[in-house]
């Protein structure tokens, strides 16, 4: 039969081995936290580094492409101000051609000027450069829409792919009087070598990539091809943008409109090209974190064995006085001068300490036992007479009081028949205070019963139960949401008794009394409360609500005993809850008490 499988525990490995494992462990962790330190430390500051590089070669290269769109606007704006160029517009192409046409052809500046035309008001060609080698077939309409060039001004339009070819379009107005007599639409080709674009990113360093867009969005390149649309919404982001991109690697890239253009300029590079070398270096940092793990797992065995040996004596010597043998101590040969040498000193001291500690307080447990056990008798013995003993002479004088003042009311003057009053009301007044005595005493002996307390039911049973010797509609009292909770039900019933009993009685003499039960809930603990707008007290005093007999207004004002909120303490104190009140004199009371979750 196999044996059965023992689960592994650390508890039972020998502290021989233990401490070698505890320093590799110690060694593992600070070499780690050391490791993780460091690198997010120097990945913080070199991504803060690539961020400043980025701002400043996105900053750098759009005041560049600024500068060479702003030249470009300049030279077109210039053939826009001949006079030549006007008259042939306002002739409709028939006056100083040759003279336009020159014009036009100066502005083939290099191989890149594809096409220049010349367009009247309406946008229709009036005249078409000599040296216009591609026809860039566009929508005027759609191109000037986009780009509107009012009197006097100059823009440059979003880039075009037309047939796997890119161009990008230089708008200048022709104006008199800021009157638009046409257009110059001169046409410019959008083609870098990959020589030329693998060069400007080695000089912006860090495998950063550049690209050109339209302001719209419509057309991405990297000034070779057409690519595809970084993955982000650019009418939404500003600043730094960091995402994922195709391949899933982090990238970040920063976007910046380009003045003068509708184009968009956007830098990019990979964090793994950023941090490539804090990886590397935290690699180094780990290779050697794992030789000094090995050194010092050796020599925390070498020290072990040193430690155990005295240990195991003194080990021997705690489970003898777990036993119950305090007259044990640890063996002479374990004295010596180091840690454990006075760790076998005062071991031997405690146990000599903790044998008299035993033995004194297991007489005093026995001695305080003897004396509870008599108060409880005691306090037995005093319920009892106030039950009976207290109670017979008790109704013997309110049924004399009920019989006199049945047979003798006619016969005797106002003066006896209050007197007789006063005696019968006191009586009653007695008994009710010897019922609130004896449930007061009696809660100390009682044991919790928790069951769930649906406390929105019973908060409306007890409400119906006070109110039905009530005049109807005399009080307006709204019961909110009351979660419901774990509770002695007998218990909590008597404390909503209670305190709803207070807040009828101290509001009846209200004109409109109104009387509010609710709830608020806590992390650990849920929150009642009973808010009546009564009479109210002076919080000076709200200290003494909770003794026996303790009252704030006179038994003129409203009869009560004094005792019922002293109950109501003791309840919640059993179910380990807390209660407290907030008022104001003639305006209201709160009473708040919690019960834990």
């Amino acid at each position: 039969m196999p044996k059965p499988y023992k689960r592994f525990s650390f508890n039972r490995i020998s502290i021989q081995t233990k401490l070698p494992l505890l320093i590799c462990a110690l060694l593992l962790s600070a070499i780690l936290i050391f490791s993780f330190a460091i690198y997010y430390s120097l990945k913080d500051a070199t991504l803060k580094t690539g961020k400043e590089r980025l701002n400043a070669l996105t900053n750098e290269l759009s005041s560049m492409l600024a500068q060479s769109a702003q030249l470009h606007m300049r030279i077109v704006h210039a053939s826009a101000t001949q006079n030549s160029v006007k008259q042939n517009l306002k002739s409709g192409g028939r006056e100083l051609r040759a003279e336009a046409l020159a014009i036009l052809d100066k502005l083939h500046q290099d191989s890149t000027w594809v096409s220049v035309d010349l367009l009247d008001s309406n946008r229709r060609p009036v005249l078409r450069s000599n040296k216009s080698k591609v026809n860039v077939k566009v929508n005027i309409n759609d191109l000037l829409s986009f780009t509107p060039v009012g009197p006097g001004e100059i823009k440059v339009g979003k880039i075009y792919n037309i047939k796997g070819t890119m161009y990008y379009p230089t708008i200048a107005s022709v104006s008199e009087e800021k009157h638009v007599l046409g257009y110059i639409l001169s046409w410019e080709l959008v083609h870098n070598s990959p020589e030329t674009v693998e060069q400007l990113s080695q000089l912006m360093g860090t495998g950063a990539t550049l690209l050109i867009g339209n302001i719209d969005g419509s057309l991405w390149t990297d000034m070779i091809t057409p690519v595809s649309a970084p993955p982000f919404d650019i009418k939404n982001v500003k600043g730094l943008i960091e995402y994922a991109d195709s391949n899933n690697k982090q990238m970040m890239a920063q976007m910046q409109a380009i003045p003068g253009a509708n184009w968009l300029v956007l830098v990019e590079f990979s964090e793994q090209t950023v941090l490539e070398g804090v990886n590397r270096f935290v690699r180094w940092i780990v290779a050697i974190g794992l030789v000094l793990i090995v050194i010092g797992v050796f020599a925390a065995w070498t020290m072990s064995r040193s430690i155990t040996k005295p240990l195991g004596q003194l080990t021997v010597a705690a489970e003898a006085i777990s036993q119950g043998d305090y007259s044990t101590s640890v063996p002479v040969d374990v004295y010596r001068s180091d840690e454990l040498g006075k760790l076998a000193i005062a071991f031997n001291i405690m146990t000599a300490q903790v044998h008299h500690m035993w033995q004194d307080l297991d007489h005093k447990v026995k001695e305080r036992t003897s004396q509870l056990e008599m108060v409880n008798k005691e306090l037995e013995a005093f319920s009892y007479s106030i039950s009976h003993d207290l109670r017979t002479p008790l109704r013997a004088i309110s049924g004399y009081s009920i019989m006199l003042k049945e047979d003798y009311e006619g016969k005797l003057d106002a003066e006896g028949n209050r007197i007789i009053h006063n005696i019968i009301t006191n009586a009653k007044m007695m008994g009710q205070l010897i019922d609130d005595l004896l449930s007061f005493s009696r809660l100390g002996k009682k044991e919790l019963k928790r069951t769930h307390v649906d406390m929105q039911l019973l908060a409306a049973t007890v409400v119906n139960e006070l109110l039905q010797n009530e005049p109807e509609n005399k009080y307006k009292i709204h019961i909110g949401l009351l979660p419901s909770t774990e509770a002695d039900q007998v218990m909590i019933k008597q404390v909503l008794i209670n305190l709803l009993s207070n807040a009828i009685k101290y509001s009846s003499k209200r004109a409109g009394p109104e009387i509010e039960i609710g709830s608020k809930d806590d992390i650990v603990r849920t929150i009642y409360y009973i808010k009546d707008n009564g009479a109210g007290f002076d919080m000076a005093y709200a200290g003494k609500l909770f003794g026996v007999f303790q009252r704030l207004h006179s038994h003129e004002e409203f009869e009560g005993t004094g005792v019922g909120l002293a109950l109501v303490k003791r309840i919640i104190d059993k179910h380990k809850g807390d209660i407290w009140t907030e008022a104001l004199e003639n305006i209201g009371a709160t009473f708040y008490f919690s019960l834990p979750k």
